[in-house]
């Protein structure tokens, strides 16, 4: 999930949608899990016997986990609504990503001035042991975002993540530093730790939750959000309904609470 709405520094200056920050530091990549020249590992055991592989294993609700795509394996849709996302293992050691907000932003302009935004990256896993496992990799992009004073954001993040459990129970700890800059600002870097879980209650749906915080005064300021809500699943597909809350830390009372969707088509 992400924030959709605009927000201000507390300074005053304009900032941009505090979704697309989110966007860049949340897309990270399902990595692999084997180091080259070595057979792939068997996967983690399911928590149910006679369950099929639980396809959302690589993501929580707005971050990554460090649990590996097969070779080949991969998924493409809408996450948040808001960001198209493609993702594929090249290998049974890396996986690259792209995502891109230009389908959502078009369709809401009738095709006409559509702004631009891509985010991209490589990841690559391996395990620690048989339910810990070690990732790491590198993430840019850039966003079109139309707003005075800022104009087009560019981001550079350089990420690691460390999940323990398997793919129907686990929890990642991830720490992201993360370069923004615009093209009236010269460049600010924050700092992002999360930790987020899932549990398989069921053949076809789960629990997911994140919790996180930014405590940097960077491009959007200090903030904190939190996410929950349930992922159901099939082999071939996986839905997200959930909620978001978001708190700025100056000059904003109240949190910010927003439902989230996402919908995907997974192969094999």
């Amino acid at each position: 999930m992400v924030v959709a709405y605009g927000v201000c520094h507390h300074d005053g200056d304009p900032m941009p949608p505090r979704f697309i920050c989110l966007l860049m530091l949340s897309l990270a990549l399902p990595g692999a899990s084997a180091s080259a020249g070595e057979p792939a590992p068997v996967p983690p055991p399911a928590s149910v016997p006679g369950w099929f592989e639980n396809p959302t294993r690589t993501r929580g609700l707005l971050g990554s986990t460090a649990l590996p795509l097969h070779a080949g394996e991969g998924f493409v849709g809408q996450q948040a609504l808001l960001a198209t996302i493609a993702e594929v293992g090249l290998s049974e050691q890396v996986s690259v990503s792209v995502a891109t907000a230009a389908f959502v932003y078009s369709m809401g302009r009738a095709f006409d001035d559509v702004p631009f935004s891509l985010v991209g990256g490589i990841k690559v896993s391996r395990p620690l042991s048989e339910r810990l496992h070690l990732a790491f990799g590198v993430q840019g992009g850039s966003f079109d975002t139309g707003q005075y004073l800022l104009d087009t954001l560019n981001g550079i993040s350089v990420y690691g993540i460390l999940t323990y459990g398997t793919p129907d129970a686990h929890v990642s700890l991830t720490v992201r530093p993360f370069l923004a800059w615009g093209t009236y600002h010269s460049g600010s870097l924050m700092i992002l730790p999360m930790l987020g879980g899932f549990v398989r209650l069921g053949e076809q749906w789960g629990l997911a939750g994140e919790v996180a915080l930014s405590p940097v005064d960077g491009i959007s300021g200090t903030f904190g959000f939190a996410t929950a809500g349930a992922r159901f699943m099939g082999r071939q597909w996986s839905l997200d309904l959930g909620l978001l809350a978001e708190q700025q830390w100056k000059d904003t009372d109240n949190p910010s609470v927003l439902p989230g969707f996402s919908f995907l088509f997974h192969w094999r």
